[in-house]
C-alpha cells in the first residue's frame, strides 16, 4: 500500500511574542508549511562541498509520515490553526475577515445539544422568533439577516429546520460580505457547520445525558478502521425533553454512517448519509405589552396540547478527491437533501391597547399553520494549488458551484374555515383552563406555492506573496442565478420569473512581520436576490439584487508559543441599495433606495493560558442605523433608527480549569444588550447576562459530566420577532455520562 506523504517545514520558535503581547489586538495560529523538495534532498550520504564564492547552505530535514491518523479535524481545545471555510486549507491568519470557530469540544463543554445553542457562544449574533413565515433556525448576524447563510461543509443549508450538533466537529462563523466565495447572500457573513469524519483509528465512544425536564439525550459515536486507507464513522442521537415551559416538549433522533476510503493516497472518496427527525410541542412565546416582554408568561405555555412542528432532513454526501502533489489537488462535492417540515402552532395575543398585565388578563389565541418540501442538489469542484511564480509564492483557487433548488409550501386554514374550529381563549395566569383538550382540524392543506432556482458560479481567488511578510488576497466570481415562481394557480399571470447576473468581489492586504504577528485589511461585496428565500411577489419579481460591501481592518496575533489566539477588528458593513416602497412608484414596483449599515469591533481570545486552563472569549459592539428609505411617512419615521434585532453588545465567556489530574471545572457567561424586533417597532426586549457552570471526571475509559445552565434562573428573551418574544430555557441541570471503548 502506497501512503500519500508530504514534507513539513518545522517552524522558527516565536522570538519577540511576549514583546509584543501588550499590543496585540487580535491573534491568527502559526501555520507549519508544506514544502516540497528535490528526490536528492533526501539522500544520505557526504555532503557536497559548496562551490568556492558560493554560500553555504545547510541541506534540510526532512520529516515523512503517514496522513491522517487521528481526527482530520482533531479539536483538544477551543483554538484553531487552519480552516477551510474559504473553501481552500488555510492558516487563520491568512484569512483577512473575521473568523469565529466554535470547537466540538467548546460545544461539548457548555452541553450543546443544537445548532442554536452552539451559536450562543457567538458575539454579533442573535435570534429572531420562527415566525414571518419561517420555520427552524433563524438567526442575524450583524445585523442581517442570515437565513439564507447557512452552509454545511462549504455549500449551502438554507433548507427550514431546527439543525442538530451529534454530527458536527466545528461551527466556523466568517463574518463580512463573502459572495466572491459562497454566491448570493452574506452579507453579514456565513454560518459553516464542518461534519465528523471517519479517520485510521479504532475508537468508539457512547454516551448518556439525564436532566431536569424529563430530559433524556444518548449519542453515539463509531469509528472503525476498515483497511489500510479506509474507515467507517457512525453518530446517532436520540433526545427527548418535556421542555421548559412546561407543555412545549421535544422529540428528535439522528443518525449519521459516513465512509471514507484512499485516506492518505491520491485518489479518496468519502459518502455519507444523514438523517434527522423533529416531533415537537412549539413554543411560540407571548406578545408584547407596554412596549416590552411579559415577564410572567416566561415560564408557561400558551399554546395547545394538538401544536405541532414536525421536520426531518434526509442527506446524502459524496466527496472525491484527487491530489496531484502535496500541493495542488481537485476537489468533487456533491450533495443531495429532502428537507420536509410541518408546523401547527398557536400564538398568544392580548387585546388591543393592553399595556398592564395581570394574571386575570385575557388572552387570545392565532394560529400559524404552513409545511413545505425542498429538494436540494449541490455541485461543487475546487481545483486548489500552491506555487512560485516571478518570484512570487501563489495559493490559488478556481471553482465551479452548480446547484439546483425545488422548493413547495403551503399553508392550512385558520379559525373558522373548512371545518377548523377557532382556538379558545384563556387568561394569563391560567393559560391551560380552557385549552387542556385538542383542536380538532381536518388537516387540509392550501395555498400551495413553487420555486425553483438554478445558479451556476465561477470563481478564481490567489493569496500571493509578492514580497516577504506582505500578502495580497483577490478574488472574483460570476453568479448567474435564476428563479421560477408559481402561486398554483394554472395561469400565466400566476407564474413569475426572474434571472439575475452578478460579479462579487474580495481583496485583503495582508502584513505579517513575524509567524506570530498578522494585520490586515480587506474588502468584500455581497449580493441578496429577490429570491434568495425561495419567493417572488409581483414587485419583488421586477427587482435587482440588493448589493452590501465589508470593509475591515483587524490583526490577529498567537502568543504563549501559540497556544492562545487574540484577535480583534474594527469593521463596517453596508446594504447601499435596499428594497423600499416609495411614494412617487406604483405599488407593484420596489426601488432599491434603502440604505442601511452596521459598523462596531469585535475582540476574541481562545486556547490555553496554561496546561490546566482554557478560555474562549469573544465581545461584539455594534452599531447599527437605518440611513434611507422610502420617502413615504412610515418609511421616512425608520430613518435614523436601530436596524432590528441588533444589540449594541454581545458576547460570551467561557473558561475550564484543571483542579486535579482527573478533575476540571468551568464556568461562564453569554449575553446581549437590548434590542427591538424591527426597526420600525416601538417594542425592546431588555438586556441579560445568564451564568453557566459545569464541573467533570475524566477516567481513561469514562467520564461524567455535570452542567447548570443557566445557573441563577434568570428570566430572560433569547429570540424576538414583531409580534412576540420567546424565552430562553430556565435553569437546567444535567448529568452526562460517557464510556469509550
Amino acid at each position: 500500500m502506497k501512503k500519500y506523504s508530504q514534507d513539513l517545514l518545522s517552524t522558527a520558535p516565536s522570538r519577540l511574542m511576549m514583546a509584543m503581547a501588550a499590543s496585540a489586538i487580535v491573534a491568527a495560529p502559526a501555520h507549519a508549511q508544506n514544502v516540497s523538495t528535490s528526490p536528492q534532498a533526501s539522500q544520505s550520504g557526504p555532503a557536497a562541498e559548496p562551490a568556492k564564492g558560493a554560500e553555504a547552505t545547510v541541506a534540510p530535514v526532512i520529516v515523512k509520515g503517514t496522513r491522517e491518523n487521528t481526527t482530520p479535524q482533531a479539536q483538544t481545545g477551543y483554538k484553531v490553526d487552519t480552516s477551510k471555510v474559504g473553501r481552500t486549507e488555510q492558516a487563520v491568519k491568512d484569512i483577512p475577515q473575521s473568523l469565529t470557530t466554535v470547537t466540538n469540544k467548546l460545544i461539548t463543554d457548555r452541553a450543546g445539544d443544537s445548532f442554536a445553542k452552539a451559536l450562543t457562544n457567538v458575539a454579533g449574533l442573535s435570534f429572531n422568533a420562527g415566525e414571518g413565515g419561517r420555520i427552524g433556525d433563524n438567526l442575524q448576524l450583524r445585523g442581517y439577516s442570515a437565513n439564507g447563510d447557512i452552509y454545511e461543509n462549504g455549500m449551502r443549508d438554507i433548507a427550514q429546520y431546527n439543525r442538530e450538533t451529534f454530527n458536527l466537529d466545528r461551527i466556523d462563523i466568517l463574518r463580512g460580505g463573502a459572495s466572491m466565495i459562497f454566491g448570493r447572500g452574506s452579507t453579514g457573513g456565513i454560518i459553516n457547520a464542518v461534519t465528523k469524519s471517519p479517520y485510521l483509528l479504532d475508537e468508539n465512544k457512547i454516551g448518556l445525558t439525564l436532566g431536569n425536564n424529563d430530559y433524556l439525550r444518548n449519542t453515539l459515536d463509531l469509528n472503525k478502521v476498515t483497511g489500510d486507507t479506509s474507515a467507517l464513522r457512525l453518530n446517532t442521537m436520540y433526545t427527548t425533553t418535556s421542555g421548559d415551559p412546561e407543555g412545549a416538549d421535544s422529540k428528535r433522533y439522528g443518525f449519521a454512517p459516513t465512509f471514507r476510503t484512499g485516506i492518505g493516497t491520491k485518489d479518496e472518496f468519502e459518502i455519507g448519509y444523514y438523517h434527522l427527525n423533529y416531533d415537537d410541542t412549539p413554543n411560540y412565546g407571548f406578545a408584547w405589552a407596554g412596549g416590552r416582554p411579559v415577564d410572567s408568561t416566561a415560564n408557561k405555555f400558551y399554546g395547545l396540547e394538538s401544536d405541532f412542528q414536525r421536520d426531518s432532513a434526509d442527506v446524502v454526501n459524496g466527496v472525491y478527491t484527487h491530489r496531484f502533489s502535496s500541493r495542488s489537488q481537485i476537489r468533487n462535492a456533491t450533495r443531495y437533501g429532502i428537507y420536509k417540515r410541518d408546523l401547527w402552532a398557536t400564538t398568544a395575543r392580548l387585546p388591543a391597547g393592553t399595556v398592564n398585565v395581570t394574571d386575570n388578563t385575557t388572552i387570545t389565541r392565532n394560529s400559524q399553520r404552513r409545511g413545505g418540501e425542498e429538494h436540494h442538489l449541490f455541485n461543487v469542484t475546487d481545483y486548489t494549488s500552491k506555487f512560485t511564480a516571478l518570484g512570487m509564492k501563489h495559493d490559488t483557487l478556481l471553482g465551479l458551484e452548480l446547484a439546483r433548488e425545488e422548493s413547495e409550501r403551503w399553508s392550512y386554514p385558520t379559525g373558522g374555515a373548512n371545518g377548523t374550529p377557532t382556538k379558545t381563549s384563556g387568561t394569563v395566569g391560567d393559560p391551560y383552563a380552557t385549552s387542556s383538550q385538542p383542536i380538532a382540524a381536518t388537516g387540509m392543506r392550501t395555498n400551495f406555492n413553487y420555486f425553483t432556482a438554478s445558479t451556476v458560479g465561477l470563481y478564481a481567488q490567489d493569496l500571493i506573496e509578492f514580497v516577504p511578510k506582505w500578502k495580497w488576497l483577490a478574488g472574483v466570481r460570476w453568479d448567474r442565478f435564476s428563479g421560477d415562481y408559481s402561486s398554483g394557480a394554472d395561469s400565466t399571470a400566476a407564474r413569475l420569473q426572474r434571472r439575475d447576473y452578478l460579479w462579487s468581489y474580495r481583496t485583503g492586504l495582508i502584513y505579517q512581520p513575524t509567524d506570530e504577528m498578522s494585520y490586515y485589511v480587506s474588502y468584500g461585496t455581497a449580493f441578496n436576490t429577490s429570491g434568495d428565500l425561495y419567493q417572488y411577489d409581483t414587485s419583488s419579481s421586477k427587482t435587482p439584487p440588493e448589493e452590501s460591501r465589508n470593509i475591515e481592518l483587524g490583526t490577529k496575533f498567537e502568543l504563549l508559543e501559540g497556544k492562545l489566539q487574540l484577535r480583534t477588528a474594527l469593521f463596517r458593513s453596508e446594504k447601499y441599495n435596499e428594497r423600499s416602497t416609495d411614494t412617487e412608484t406604483t405599488g407593484s414596483e420596489f426601488l432599491l433606495s434603502g440604505k442601511r449599515r452596521t459598523e462596531g469591533y469585535e475582540l476574541e481570545v481562545a486556547g490555553r493560558i496554561t496546561e490546566k486552563w482554557d478560555v474562549f472569549m469573544n465581545f461584539a459592539h455594534m452599531w447599527s442605523n437605518i440611513l434611507a428609505a422610502g420617502s413615504s411617512a412610515a418609511s421616512a419615521n425608520t430613518v435614523g433608527k436601530p436596524a432590528g434585532n441588533t444589540p449594541t453588545n454581545s458576547g460570551s465567556l467561557w473558561t475550564t480549569y484543571k483542579l486535579a489530574p482527573k478533575w476540571t471545572a468551568g464556568g461562564g457567561m453569554d449575553g446581549q444588550s437590548k434590542r427591538n424586533p424591527s426597526h420600525n417597532s416601538s417594542n425592546w426586549a431588555p438586556g441579560f447576562v445568564k451564568y453557566d457552570a459545569m464541573l467533570k471526571f475524566e477516567e481513561t475509559k469514562y467520564d461524567v459530566q455535570l452542567n447548570i445552565n443557566n445557573l441563577f434562573n434568570r428570566t430572560y428573551w433569547l429570540a424576538v420577532y414583531n409580534g412576540h418574544a420567546v424565552a430562553g430555557p430556565r435553569r437546567t441541570v444535567q448529568v452526562t455520562g460517557t464510556y469509550k471503548f
